[in-house]
């Protein structure tokens, strides 16, 4: 969370609140309870989300990375910042040092921030994949995305850890008690400003304005595919040049077997690391159309023969005599050549269609899933991160207007986020959540895997 700590630091009854306890016993227990549910929730679910991207195969993908790095962030604060903020409200006071307090305010600022880069990048990548659909996912590859990410962390750790660590020696002393933990220069109302609107308000005007161009180009596009498709013949595919994004890494590479007049081709299917396969109903209802021609070609071509052609050959005291070759046999031969030579162009034709129309539902079916789950993601963010950082805002002009009860709140609102996250990739993504189904009952031979 962006400016998490600021506001403990300009709230004037800070004091009376953290100079001890300020709950019941029996409230303890159940801050305790509720705080340490969130807490185990948050491990066991981005856990769930790391281990489903690294088994399952079909979840390898470069929208999937993203997202495991998102999950890294999500656990570390699960494990780290919300037990340690747990035993601060509770206590009252901080009992753990000021090391340990820089320490872990710099851990969870450095993974805050990460969480928000992380975001934008997953808005960027999504917003280049929709509006530049030929020339972005040729630079897009598992290193890039690497790259990206390692950038978010690298980042996110310049710009917190050196200021909250090494801040007291720079101004030449600690001005934070003993018993508190909150970053020194938050002591200034203007600069929690600053950093709110910096590290919360830009990036979510960011992300809202990328969201907002990407429906706008992904309703153009369903447009124009309606348009495509509705125009389309059999004896012509669709191109799908223009509508070929960030989800189509799925290739087909035909191996021709026998000669021209055979015609008997097999399609291998070579999976990308995106996770693609043909549909088996549609296999199977477009094989049926395959053989249903092939048996009307087949069957003309059975009926041609049986006429003059077969009178080639005639038998004479048990010996095969073979006839010379009439014009006649000669236009039979012809129309056989030309029926296996349609059969071989009709089945090739409608392969290509059943490719073209597979490749289209294929993406645009993934395209619709990656977009929706990240969707959901960046709404978790904005309806639990906003209520703290509006109250940041409120305290920069009154500061005794907040609550001690209501600073809480919000900020562990900002924690939720990350128990929320993983819910979110299960609601969108049935193969998150038959993923995360699968190895909570230890059913790991479920798990599919190209």
């Amino acid at each position: 969370m962006a400016t998490q700590n600021s506001s403990q630091s300009t709230n004037i009854s800070r004091d009376s609140v953290f100079s001890g306890s300020p709950y019941t016993t029996v409230e303890i227990v159940l801050i305790i309870l509720v705080a340490g549910s969130l807490s185990l929730i948050t491990v066991i679910g981005n856990i769930l989300v790391m281990l489903s991207i690294k088994v399952n195969r079909n979840l390898q993908t470069i929208n999937n990375y993203f997202l495991f790095s998102l999950a890294c962030a999500d656990l570390i604060i699960g494990l780290c910042s919300m037990n340690l903020y747990t035993v601060y409200i509770v206590i009252g006071y901080w009992p753990l040092g000021a090391v340990v307090c820089d320490l872990w305010l710099a851990v969870d600022y450095v993974v805050s921030n990460a969480s928000v880069m992380n975001l934008l990048i997953i808005s960027f990548d999504r917003y280049f994949c929709v509006t530049k659909p030929l020339s972005y996912p040729v630079r897009r590859s598992t290193k890039m995305a690497g790259l990206m990410i390692a950038a978010a962390w690298v980042l996110s750790f310049i710009l917190w850890a050196p200021a909250i660590l090494f801040w007291q020696f720079i101004v030449g002393g600690r001005t934070v008690p003993q018993n508190e933990c909150y970053i020194q220069f938050f002591s200034n109302p203007a600069v929690t400003f600053g950093t709110a609107i910096a590290a919360f308000y830009l990036p979510v005007a960011i992300m809202i304005h990328l969201y907002w161009h990407i429906s706008k180009a992904s309703r153009s596009r369903v447009r124009k595919d309606s348009r495509k498709t509705s125009g389309t013949s059999l004896a012509e595919a669709p191109s799908n040049s223009q509508e070929e994004g960030c989800e189509s890494n799925c290739v087909t590479t035909k191996h021709a077997q026998g000669d021209v007049g055979d015609g008997r081709e097999k399609e291998a299917w070579q999976p990308q690391q995106n996770g693609c396969g043909p549909i088996k109903e549609e296999e199977e209802e477009e094989a049926g159309r395959i053989d249903s021609t092939s048996d009307i070609v087949q069957a003309s071509t059975s009926k041609d023969s049986s006429g003059p052609a077969a009178s080639r050959k005639r038998s004479n005291n048990g010996k095969t005599l073979t006839q010379p070759p009439s014009p006649q046999n000669s236009a039979v031969d012809r129309q056989s050549m030309v029926a296996r030579t349609l059969l071989m162009v009709t089945k090739r034709t409608v392969s290509e269609n059943v490719v073209a129309k597979w490749r289209r539902k294929g993406n645009s079916s993934r395209e619709r899933k990656v977009t929706r789950t990240i969707m959901a993601i960046l709404v978790a963010f904005v309806a639990t991160w906003t209520p703290y950082n509006v109250m940041v805002l409120i305290n920069t002009f009154c500061s005794i207007c907040i609550p001690n009860t209501l600073w809480t709140i919000g900020y562990w609102l900002c924690y939720i986020n990350s128990t929320v996250n993983p819910a979110c990739y299960a609601l969108c993504n049935t193969t998150f959540k038959n993923t995360f189904k699968h190895l909570l009952l230890c059913q790991y031979k479920n798990i599919r895997g190209r």
